[in-house]
């Protein structure tokens, strides 16, 4: 049997079938919509400024391997403010709004997570549990409490658990876009939105009103009929699960950001094993450089999440494993195939 062939099987097992994504899709949707409510009786302020939730992450590109057991969601909000984005450095932004309480007149990111954090705090203790109409029995608990961007529910039941990473975000829309313009299509600029959240700067800034432009939706559109795109990511996601011990923080974004990147230069109709070789072998190029430009601004390093121990364990792990690949389209060997991808 031929490479591709061999990694055609792989991502066959990597794949979640839909009966497994409607049993966990469903129950996901009746615990977030109650935590959701629920914080809106415990908080007038999120009651009124709550504008609704939007997919982001692997769920939304529909690359989500083995058990879709974990949910990123942008948890938008949309007070009653002027509120107008303006250009930081790189991908990060201010946002300016007239009358707030601040003396630099713009949204401060810390008290933003806080005021949110008091709010998780009140609904999440002592304890708080859910039942599903699947009858179901969920403990729910508040794990990570906002610090970096994301506030992180964890249900848990008898049969599964299940993660949400609630993202607090602000909407705008294309024309509103703060950062040079994007590798990106003006009509998928013009049909979906971006949102601004409250992402920390690298390298330990000290700025409090700093957000992070970001464009799931225009990432979505542009990586559409892109043919083996997204079979390719798939694959490197679950070589990098495979092998998450030797690769410490590298995340499924950036094995996106590496494909994105290529997105125009790439023939996407070749067959897959062609195509791992050659995009993992960028990924390996990026780690070495230390640099991995953020898609919607060049002049973001997103390598820069990785401290130098973890950058240098990811750049020999990596390396590896090109190595072995390159070997076992070789070998044709299925069994070696499947041991360094699953």
């Amino acid at each position: 049997m031929s490479f591709a062939a061999n990694l055609q099987e792989v991502l066959q097992k990597l794949l979640i079938s839909d009966e497994d994504r409607a049993v966990y899709t469903k129950d996901a949707e009746e615990i977030q919509n109650f935590v959701i409510e629920e914080l809106k009786k415990v908080d007038g302020t999120f009651r009124e400024v709550f504008n609704g939730l939007s997919l982001g992450g692997s769920y939304l590109d529909r690359v989500k391997l083995n058990t879709p057991d974990e949910f990123d969601m942008h948890m938008k909000l949309k007070f009653p403010l002027n509120i107008t984005p303006e250009h930081d450095n790189s991908a990060f932004i201010y946002l300016n709004a007239p009358f707030i309480v601040a003396s630099c007149g713009r949204i401060h990111r810390l008290k933003l997570q806080s005021w949110l954090r008091n709010a998780f705090h009140k609904v999440f203790q002592p304890e708080c549990s859910f039942t599903s109409s699947s009858r179901q029995f969920y403990r729910l608990s508040y794990t990570l409490e906002g610090y970096g961007c994301a506030h992180t529910i964890e249900a848990v039941g008898a049969t599964r658990k299940i993660k949400f990473d609630l993202v607090p975000a602000f909407e705008f829309s294309g024309a509103q876009w703060p950062l040079p313009v994007p590798p990106v299509t003006e009509k998928v600029r013009q049909e979906w939105p971006w949102f601004a959240i409250p992402q920390i700067k690298p390298k330990k800034s000290k700025g409090n009103t700093n957000f992070m432009a970001i464009a799931p939706h225009w990432e979505r559109e542009m990586m559409k009929e892109k043919d083996n795109l997204k079979n390719i990511l798939r694959l490197m996601k679950g070589m990098r699960d495979a092998n998450a011990q030797k690769m410490p923080h590298l995340s499924s974004y950036m094995l996106k950001t590496v494909l994105l990147n290529q997105i125009e230069k790439v023939d996407w109709q070749q067959d897959l094993g062609t195509l791992l070789v050659e995009m993992w072998g960028r990924l390996v190029e990026h780690l070495q450089t230390g640099r991995l430009p953020y898609y919607l601004e060049n002049e973001h390093n997103i390598l820069t999440r990785m401290n130098g121990a973890q950058l240098k364990k990811c750049r020999v792990a990596s390396m590896d494993l090109l190595n072995r690949l390159k070997m076992v389209r070789s070998s044709g060997s299925y069994t070696e195939c499947s041991f360094y991808l699953m």
